[in-house]
């Protein structure tokens, strides 16, 4: 159960885009609409993971979802930054059943996934959400040359991520305090 992707929220995507590649050397490629989410994203290929530039696109078609409502929220109580992560499993509904949590499907231009926790995880963000990508799609993460992601710094509730994570071990650095994506590793690089 690897890291899949890192969730950094902003208000324009062309914007974070180029301040990423400016300050980091990171470069966006592709992306799109998300299918009744209300959302759109650019994607930043890492090598081993991605980074997933994600805004609002439609405000009223993103208040019906879950990652909508995350998205729109964080902007207006926080502002841009690191908002949730994905790991990717084989079996996403087997994690649904056994968490008993709702399965989602995500559709964009090239791009079929189904997603479970993603309520909690947005709730919550020290949990990451599960994806299983479908048949023949792509590693989004697979072409960058970045390092990829080395390791995912939280803070919460240690035992609960660990019972969530059904005791997978993953790179993560886990510290006490309200549920919050802190950092994130790049290869070499640490954002923010």
């Amino acid at each position: 159960m690897p890291i899949d992707h890192v969730i950094w929220a902003t208000a324009d995507l062309d914007a974070s885009a180029q301040r990423l590649e400016r300050s980091h050397g990171l470069r966006a490629a592709g992306g799109g609409r998300h299918e009744g989410m209300g959302t759109h994203n650019r994607i930043v290929p890492l090598g081993g993971g991605y980074l997933e530039l994600l805004a609002v696109a439609d405000v009223d078609e993103a208040a019906g979802s879950a990652l909508g409502r995350a998205v729109t929220e964080r902007l207006a109580g926080v502002g841009e930054g690191l908002m949730g992560w994905a790991v990717s499993t084989g079996d996403v509904a087997a994690v649904a059943a056994r968490l008993g949590t709702e399965l989602v499907e995500l559709r964009r231009q090239g791009f079929v996934g189904r997603l479970t926790g993603v309520a909690e995880a947005m709730a919550e963000p020290a949990l990451p959400f599960f994806v299983e990508r479908g048949p023949d799609v792509p590693d989004p993460g697979g072409d960058g040359e970045a390092g990829g992601i080395t390791w995912i710094e939280v803070a919460g509730d240690a035992s609960r991520l660990e019972a969530w994570l059904d005791g997978a071990e993953l790179p993560l650095r886990v510290g006490p305090g309200a549920p919050a994506l802190i950092a994130v590793g790049i290869g070499e690089q640490q954002l923010p």
